[in-house]
Parts: structure tokens; sequence; C-alpha cells
């Protein structure tokens, strides 16, 4: 799977641009089953770090697909999914028609 996600990105300019960070922010702000939360740029990639009131898979599904409905480019999207103990580790990208798009690291705990 790490190979077609990476096959995907190649076909991406990425972009950190301020009004994808915001659009995070702002869903976030308002999603009461969050604890805390923080959106970070690492090399050219947004790490969202999200703590949940009540950590689960099934709660950090049901929220992932919320956010990337709202955040998300419509044109196309990628997701690989990490099952890692205590965490739940999502690497999303999503493109415009242009190919212009963003990559992240949305870590749930």
């Amino acid at each position: 799977m790490f190979r077609v996600f990476n096959e995907y990105l190649k076909y991406i300019q990425l972009s950190t641009a301020p009004e994808i960070e915001c659009a995070f922010n702002h869903y976030l702000a308002d999603d009461k089953e969050i604890k805390t939360s923080c959106v970070t740029i690492h090399y050219n990639r947004f790490v969202v770090d999200i703590k949940l009131k009540q950590f689960g898979l099934k709660e950090a599904q049901k929220h992932f697909q919320s956010m990337i409905e709202a955040v998300g480019y419509p044109y196309s999207q990628m997701f690989v999914r990490f099952n890692e103990g205590s965490v739940i580790r999502y690497r999303y990208a999503s493109c415009q028609e242009s190919k212009i798009g963003f990559y992240c690291d949305v870590v749930y705990s």
C-alpha cells in the first residue's frame, strides 16, 4: 500500500498553503469530541495531532471521515490507516484537478 500511496504523491504538487491550515484549524475548533488538537507543518506536509475525548477505532474513523469531507478537495483523495497500539495514524493526501494539493499525517490518541 505504501508504494501506491507514494506513487499518488509523485503526481501532486504539494502545498502548505495557509488556507488549508486554516481549514483544518477551523474544523477542529468546532468539534466537541476533541480534547486537544494541534496542526503543524513539517517538511512540506501537515501534521495534525488530535486527542479525542473518547478514543477508539470507531471514533477515530468517524472523525477522520468527517474531517476529510470538510477539508479535502473533491477532485482526488487517498489515505492509508495504521493502528499503532494506543495511536491511530492516517496518511492522507488530496489534490485539485490542477494537481496542486496537500499531504498530511493525522494522528489520533
